[in-house]
C-alpha cells in the first residue's frame, strides 16, 4: 500500500521545508531588497549619511525609491518598528545595529548580510603634530592586544548570545508529533505482516492436512484394489479336480 506511505513522506518534507528558519539577507544585494515584494519593507533614517549614501549610488537607486516613502525620523523609531512587524529590515550604522541586537533579551533583532559602504573614525589633530604617531601606534597596539575588540564585547555585545544564536541556528527537529504518521504506518505494517503471517500458516497447514488424507485415502484405495485384483485371479483360475 504505497499511498499512506507517499502522503506522510510529503507531510515529512513539508514539515522540513516550512519549520526551517527564514534565510537572512545576504546584504545590500540580496534579491529581498533589489527586488522587494510588497509585504517587504525595508528603511533608514531620514536625512541620515546612509540615506545619503543610497542617494549618491546609483546602482542603488531602486532600493532608494522605495525605501525614501518609508524612511524613519529617527534609529529609535525605525527598530521599534521592527520589533512591531511593521518593518522587515533597517538599515543603519553597524555598531548601533549590534548594539541594538545584543540589548534585544527576546532575541528578536538579529543583524544580517555583510558590511558595506564602509567608513572609519578618526581622531582629529593639528597638521604636524607630534601626538600623530604616538596615538596611531597606541589604537594599532589597542587592536593587536586585543583592548579593541574587548571594548566591543563590552559595550556592544552586551546580551549572553548563546542561546539567542542557538535558536536562532538550531534545525528543524521532528518530535512525535511530527513522527505519528510514520509509527502508525509501521504499526499497521506489523499488524498486517503478522495476519498475513497467521493466514498463510493456517492455509498451510489446511493444505498439509488435505494432502495427508489424500495420501491416506490413495493408500486405502491402492490396498483395495490389489486386494480385489487378488480375489479376482483366484476366483477366475482354471477347475482342478483330485484323481
Amino acid at each position: 500500500m504505497k499511498v499512506p506511505f507517499v502522503l506522510d513522506t510529503a507531510n515529512l518534507a513539508a514539515f522540513l521545508v516550512l519549520d526551517r528558519p527564514q534565510s537572512r539577507l545576504s546584504g545590500v544585494n540580496d534579491a529581498r531588497l533589489r527586488n522587494p515584494s510588497e509585504n517587504f519593507t525595508f528603511a533608514t533614517v531620514r536625512g541620515s549619511a546612509v540615506d545619503l549614501y543610497f542617494r549618491r549610488q546609483v546602482e542603488l537607486a531602486t532600493m532608494y525609491r522605495i525605501m525614501e516613502k518609508r524612511n524613519y525620523e529617527t534609529s529609535d523609531n525605525a527598530v521599534a518598528a521592527v520589533k512591531s512587524g511593521e518593518l522587515q529590515a533597517f538599515i543603519w550604522d553597524s555598531a548601533r545595529l549590534e548594539y541594538e541586537a545584543a540589548k534585544d533579551k527576546e532575541c528578536e533583532l538579529v543583524t544580517a548580510g555583510e558590511l558595506f559602504g564602509r567608513s572609519g573614525y578618526g581622531v582629529a589633530l593639528r597638521k604636524n603634530s607630534p601626538w600623530t604617531s604616538k596615538i596611531t601606534l597606541a589604537i594599532l597596539g589597542f587592536h593587536e592586544n586585543g583592548f579593541m575588540e574587548s571594548l566591543d564585547n563590552k559595550y556592544i555585545y552586551m546580551r549572553n548570545d548563546t542561546q539567542c544564536v542557538a535558536d536562532e541556528n538550531a534545525p528543524a527537529t521532528l518530535g512525535l508529533k511530527n513522527m505519528a504518521g510514520v509509527f502508525i504506518l509501521v504499526g499497521m505494517g506489523i499488524a498486517g505482516g503478522i495476519i498475513l503471517i497467521i493466514i498463510e500458516i493456517t492455509y498451510k497447514r489446511q493444505q498439509v492436512k488435505k494432502q495427508r488424507i489424500a495420501r491416506i485415502t490413495r493408500t486405502a484405495y491402492d490396498r483395495w484394489r490389489r486386494t480385489v485384483e487378488v480375489f479376482e485371479l483366484y476366483s477366475n483360475g482354471p477347475a482342478r479336480k483330485l484323481i
